[in-house]
């Protein structure tokens, strides 16, 4: 009988062995705990169910939200999904700890409709999602809040519909996300990046990085930014993406130092730098090209987190009569207005009757500091000795008894009465001091302004006694109690005294403030929220929106109604533009501010800086927008204080969460529509429907009927992958 050799027998075995059956675990947040195999055996936690799926296994996890959990994944071949089965497929929250991330992974996995919260950790060091290995995929997850959101490490990794959002850094500029996968490529298809605040995108090492048909909004300063030792061989690729980020405070939204990470964009459209700079056409940095871009202006999306809230103004009592006219023209229409109103002891009663009449229309007089001084300069007066050692003291006993005295030797020079006509205000006090001979005196001056230019009081100079060295200058410092009684306080009590409620002969409340020369820092917003004040508006340092932006003092970032943002018209839009110029950069500026869920205050000073015809067009423009209210900075407050969860004093953040990516969708003359390249293949939208080849994507972010070929839902978010 003829026989197999044994090896080769043993081979055939082997060869028909069946391969063992791959394996799902269960977990559920609210079962018994379990070993995993059944959903009436869940495992309570998703460690556990990681814990016990080999290579080729799936852990499935109900929705519920899983706290306290740090995952470490080093098994390849495991997939981690969120539930769709019935009465199982809510939402899985993954919510990591203190100083640790919520995922670790180094071995090649997937991962699916999974929220990793980072909120449980306050190191600001510390990543939501670190990747040190293994090329692992996400799909449809979520990646934040948290303070750093993602690093991405050796190997790379691919992320296809994903939103990575909610840097909780507060000021902190740095990286949210980044990339040093040496020599293994990076993928985003069709994400979306948001609420980044200062944090950026930062490669430092890839073989190459592709976003495809991504949306990236909310970025403070930089979007992407690589530093002049980044090597990503294959270049950064943004093709069909959106960038809808302002870059305060930064020289371009994308910027590459190193010739070694070049970046290129191919049909996308990028938003104008709005609000700051948003007249200026470089949006781009070094080493980054530009390849079939979009035409410039408002991507035209009919959703917004919230309706903009938008303030116009005018500053500074001389300016009365621009803010008349001004406000005629917006109150025929339901817009109201706010005067920012200063020198209050030197203004007349018909002023005040023009002011009541605007009040009774339902517009606002803020108040403006007595003597349009600028509050952040500590200190008040500069003194110099020629020629010999001396003595200057200033005695303070109370506003009204105040001396400053000169003396060389031991002997008096001078002696002043600070309360004195002619040396009441830090001018005249310099003024006196320059006319002895030996010494001299000088207000400090300001880049913009000077104290010399206002009557600033002597007794808001606080007690000292100082020696004066020949030629050697000396500041003397304000005392803050006075100083802000004096500019703050007082103002808004001379504004109650001669002004009634709108139509009434109750005392009108005067609760908001404008800081002048766009000054505000910790010690005034504090001591404007001593004087009694809710609302006030800074400069473009200003906290925008609900949720992050230049909010130093607290953690996580939020609006601060005492600190709203604002910038003069003619520097955001430019002055005497046509109308198709005008509509494209004040639309870009809304769409922003609804995407942010910004509080703007727009405002001039006289007719030379914005004429009552530049006014006119910007209001014109402005009403048109349904999605824009209009406020006086009280009403920004009650809607902030409305909508946000007060965090302390006059912080508030916001309560509710961004919207889903699709919720956005373009009007049907946004420049996103059938604006990008004809697909060549078939491809897979958003959604998960298929998109016939010939189909034109308009950056890739958008269908609309009326294409050459059957789409999608109208309006669907896309994301294509082109």
């Amino acid at each position: 009988m003829f026989r197999l050799p044994f090896l080769t027998a043993l081979a055939i075995v082997l060869n028909f062995t069946t391969p063992a059956a791959a394996s799902t675990f269960y977990v559920d947040a609210a079962s018994a705990g379990g070993n995993g195999s059944s959903w009436a055996t869940a495992c309570k936690t998703v460690t556990q169910g990681l814990s016990a799926a080999g290579s080729g296994d799936t852990v499935e996890i109900a929705g519920g939200t899983y706290s306290g959990e740090t995952l470490t994944a080093s098994v390849a071949g495991v997939t981690v999904t969120g539930s769709t089965a019935s009465g199982k497929n809510g939402t899985v929250t993954i919510r990591g700890v203190e100083g640790q991330p919520v995922l670790t992974v180094s071995a090649q996995t997937t991962w699916r409709r999974i929220v990793f919260d980072g909120t449980g950790n306050t190191d600001q060091y510390t990543v939501v999602v670190s990747i040190t290995g293994g090329a692992p995929t996400f799909e449809q997850c979520t990646l934040g809040p948290g303070m750093q959101l993602l690093s991405v490490g050796a190997g790379g990794a691919t992320f296809s519909r994903c939103t990575i959002t909610g840097v909780r850094r507060g000021t902190e500029y740095g990286q949210a996300i980044s990339i040093a996968s040496t020599t293994s490529p990076v993928t985003f298809n069709y994400c979306l990046f948001s609420d980044m605040q200062f944090n950026y995108i930062q490669p430092h090492t890839a073989s190459r990085i592709d976003f495809n048909n991504c949306l990236l909004a909310g970025f403070s300063g930089y979007v992407l930014y690589a530093g002049s030792s980044a090597s990503v061989t294959d270049g950064v690729h943004f093709k069909n993406c959106l960038l809808m980020a302002n870059g305060f405070n930064s020289p371009s939204l994308i910027q590459s130092l190193s010739a070694a990470a070049p970046v290129t964009l191919t049909h996308c459209l990028t938003q104008p730098r709005s609000p700051v700079n948003i007249t200026q056409s470089t949006q781009l940095g070094s080493n980054v090209t530009e390849d079939s871009p979009l035409v410039p202006g408002s991507p035209g999306l009919t959703h917004g987190r919230r309706q903009a809230l938008v303030n116009l103004g005018i500053d500074d009592a001389i300016h009365l009569d621009m803010w008349s006219q001004m406000s005629a023209v917006a109150n025929a229409y339901g817009i109201r207005t706010t005067l920012a109103l200063n020198a209050t002891e030197d203004i007349g009663s018909t002023d005040w009757g023009i002011m009541q009449g605007l009040v009774n229309a339902g517009n606002e007089v803020a108040a403006h500091t007595a003597h349009h001084v600028y509050l952040p300069e500590k200190n008040l007066l500069n003194v110099t000795a020629e020629n010999a050692d001396a003595t200057l003291t200033v005695t303070s006993t109370d506003a009204a008894a105040q001396t400053l005295t000169l003396a060389v030797g031991g002997s008096t020079v001078a002696s002043f009465d600070l309360a004195a006509t002619g040396y009441d205000t830090i001018g005249g006090l310099s003024s006196a001091i320059n006319a002895l001979d030996g010494f001299a005196a000088s207000a400090i001056a300001i880049s913009g302004t000077s104290y010399t230019t206002a009557p600033v009081l002597s007794r808001d100079l606080n007690a000292t006694s100082v020696t004066l060295t020949p030629n050697v200058q000396v500041s003397l410092a304000r005392n803050d109690t006075q100083f802000f009684a004096d500019e703050i306080t007082a103002p808004k009590d001379t504004i109650q005294s001669q002004l009634t409620q709108p139509n009434s002969s109750t005392p009108y409340v005067c609760n908001s403030f404008v800081y002048p020369f766009l000054g505000a820092d910790n010690d005034t917003i504090a001591a404007t929220g001593a004087a009694g004040f809710t609302a006030a508006r800074g400069g473009y340092y200003g906290s925008y929106a609900m949720g992050g932006f230049w909010t130093s003092s607290t953690s996580p970032g939020g609006y601060d109604t005492l600190n709203i943002w604002s910038i003069e018209p003619g520097q955001a839009f430019g002055k005497g533009l046509d109308a198709a110029t005008l509509a494209r950069r004040v639309s870009a500026l809304l769409e922003w501010a609804k995407f942010t869920g910004a509080a703007i205050s727009l405002y001039s000073h006289g007719e030379d800086e914005y004429s009552l015809s530049d006014w006119t067009a910007l209001i014109d423009v402005l009403r048109a927008d349904t999605e824009v209210t209009f406020a006086t900075l009280q009403n920004i407050r009650e809607y902030v204080a409305t909508n946000g969860q007060l965090s302390s004093g006059a912080t508030y953040v916001r309560t509710e969460p961004w919207p889903d990516v699709a919720d956005y969708t373009p009007t049907a003359d946004s420049a996103l529509l059938r604006a990008g390249a004809v697909y060549t293949t078939a491809m897979t939208d958003f959604g998960g429907h298929t998109v016939p080849a010939g189909t034109i994507p308009a950056v890739g972010l958008y269908q609309w009927p009326g294409n050459a070929v059957p789409t999608p839902t109208p309006g669907l978010l896309l994301l294509l992958l082109h």
